[in-house]
C-alpha cells in the first residue's frame, strides 16, 4: 500500500509499504480522508518525528478487517479514531487526567498513523460516525475535539469576552466552541486575509491584523478598557504568546492550544502583577463524542475549513508546500486516499 513516510527534516516520501495486519483487539481501517495537522508541519520542518514514521492522526475511514478477540464492531462500520491512547495506570490517568498520561501514545506521532491507504488501530480509540456525517467531515472530528476540550478546560463563562489568536483550523474551531459556550464576544487576530474572512463569517465580532491594527487599543474599546477575560493562543509562532500577557485583563486567563517549538520570552512580571492564569491542553480525548454530535447537529461548521482536497501523491507539492506559502489561502488540507 502507499503511505506518507517521514524520512528526515523537510523530507516526506510517498512509499510502498506492507499493508498492516490487525493484532488482538485491533481493527484494520481503510482510510478515506486524513488531514494535515500543524504538528505534522512542525515535524516536517524540525524532524521531531522519528524517520520511518507514517504520519497522520486526523482521519476517518471504514473497518475492513477485525483482529482476534474484537467484539462490538463489524466490517463496514464507518469510524473516526481518537488519536491519543492513555495507559490508564499512571498517576494522571488514575486522577482522570487521561490527556496528561505519562505514557500517552499518539497515532501518527509515537507510532504509524493514517496518512496511508490502510491503518491498524486498537478498538480503545474507535468511535462510530452517524449515518448523516460524511467521512470527509469525520476527518475534522479530532481537531474539533482539541478545541472543544480546550474551551471546556478554560475559565470561560457565559457572558465573558474572549480573544482567539490565530485563525487556522484550531483557532476557527475554538472560535465556534467559545461562542457555543456562551461568550458574548469573540475577537480574532489573524494576518492571512482568507482565514480572517472565514473567521468573520463564523461569528467573530472583529478580526484584527496584528501587522496593521493596534490590537491593544481595539480590544480595550471592545472590553470597556479591561481586556478579554480569556485569550486562546492557537498559533505556532512566538509573538502571540508574548503579546497575550499584555492583552488579557487582570485576573484573566491565557489558554494555550497552539504548538510553538521555539522558546518564548515571557514577561513574568506582568503575569504576577496581573494575577494571570496560564494553562494549556493536549488532545481532546474526553470531547470526542460531543465533537461528533456537534458536527451531526450542524452546530459547528467544519466544511468551510476545508480549503484544499488533494491526493496522497500530492502531499508535499500541494500539501506541505502550500501550507508553507504565505497568504496561500490554505486552511485545512485533507488528503483523499481513494
Amino acid at each position: 500500500m502507499k503511505a506518507a513516510v517521514i524520512r528526515g527534516i523537510g523530507q516526506i516520501k510517498v512509499a510502498d509499504v506492507p499493508k498492516p495486519e490487525p493484532d488482538a483487539g485491533e481493527v484494520l481501517i481503510r482510510v478515506a480522508y486524513c488531514g494535515i495537522c500543524g504538528s505534522d508541519l512542525e515535524a516536517f520542518h524540525t524532524g521531531m518525528y522519528e524517520p520511518g514514521l507514517i504520519i497522520g492522526h486526523e482521519f476517518a475511514g471504514t473497518i475492513t478487517e477485525l483482529g482476534p478477540d474484537v467484539t462490538g464492531w463489524q466490517v463496514g462500520d464507518r469510524v473516526v479514531v481518537n488519536d491519543a491512547i492513555p495507559c490508564g495506570e499512571c498517576p494522571p490517568c488514575r486522577e482522570g487526567r487521561l490527556d496528561a498520561c505519562q505514557s500517552l501514545t499518539m497515532i501518527g506521532v509515537t507510532h504509524d498513523g493514517a496518512m496511508a491507504e490502510y491503518t491498524r488501530i486498537t478498538t480503545k480509540g474507535l468511535h462510530r460516525l452517524p449515518d448523516h456525517v460524511t467521512l470527509r467531515q469525520g476527518a475534522l472530528v479530532e481537531p474539533l475535539s482539541v478545541s472543544l476540550h480546550g474551551v471546556r478546560r478554560s475559565r470561560l463563562k457565559a457572558g465573558d469576552r474572549a480573544l482567539v489568536m490565530g485563525a487556522g483550523p484550531i483557532g476557527l474551531l475554538t472560535l465556534q466552541c467559545a461562542l457555543l459556550a456562551g461568550a458574548r464576544m469573540v475577537a480574532v487576530t489573524e494576518v492571512d486575509a482568507s482565514r480572517a474572512a472565514l473567521a468573520s463569517r463564523l461569528g467573530a465580532k472583529v478580526v484584527l491584523d496584528p501587522a496593521r491594527d493596534n490590537v491593544g487599543v481595539a480590544l480595550a474599546d471592545l472590553t470597556d478598557g479591561l481586556g478579554p477575560d480569556v485569550i486562546y493562543v492557537c498559533t505556532g509562532v512566538p509573538g502571540p504568546f508574548r503579546d497575550a500577557v499584555s492583552l488579557v485583563r487582570k485576573g484573566g486567563q491565557i489558554f494555550v492550544l497552539g504548538m510553538c517549538v521555539e522558546p518564548v520570552d515571557m514577561d513574568f512580571m506582568t503575569v504576577a502583577m496581573g494575577d494571570l492564569c496560564i494553562e494549556g491542553s493536549l488532545a481532546g480525548r474526553d470531547a470526542f463524542p460531543a465533537a461528533i454530535d456537534l458536527i451531526a447537529q450542524r452546530r459547528v461548521d467544519v466544511d468551510s475549513l476545508v480549503s484544499h482536497e488533494i491526493a496522497l501523491d500530492e502531499i508535499v507539492t500541494k500539501g506541505f508546500n502550500v501550507l508553507d506559502t504565505p497568504k496561500s489561502g490554505a486552511i485545512k488540507i485533507l488528503v483523499r486516499m481513494s
